[in-house]
């Protein structure tokens, strides 16, 4: 998971757009975004609560049990910076419907970035058999509290 959160935060912040001071003042709790109840239906285990970091540009909260994990990074951007910054993760990046306003899948389906009113969130699921349904499962719930 290491290189892959290296790898789209590296991304994003090439591409991002987005002053420290402006994101730091707009962020949202990614931790109040998916609840540890969220995980814990996306994941299908119990979860602790997670913690809130400060990542690069991001805020971060990661949900963990045993090898089953989901991280839920979250900035403010605008929409063109988004799109940009989405299309050059690792491939293939597949735009996808009926989650936030806009969201796509990258790197195979490791992780999944959505947007909504201003708000990226990116999320990776691993140690799980389908990690792109238990980051949609994750994402939709945090879309409907943005």
């Amino acid at each position: 998971m290491k290189i892959i959160l290296v790898t789209a935060i590296a991304a994003a912040s090439v591409v991002g757009g987005v002053g420290l001071a402006r994101a730091a003042a707009g962020a949202t709790n990614p931790c109040k975004l998916v609840t540890p109840n969220d995980a814990k239906h996306a994941l299908g285990v119990s979860v602790a609560a997670g913690k809130l970091q400060t990542v690069g540009l991001y805020q971060s909260c990661r949900y963990a049990n045993g090898t089953r994990s989901l991280g839920v990074l979250e900035r403010q951007l605008g929409r063109s910076n988004f799109d940009r910054s989405a299309k050059q993760n690792p491939g293939p990046v597949v735009h996808l419907t009926g989650i936030g306003s806009d969201a796509y899948s990258a790197g195979g389906g490791t992780t999944l970035l959505v947007w909504k009113h201003g708000t990226e969130l990116t999320l990776l699921a691993t140690g799980v058999n389908d990690p792109v349904k238990v980051e949609k499962t994750a994402a939709k719930s945090a879309a409907n509290r943005l």
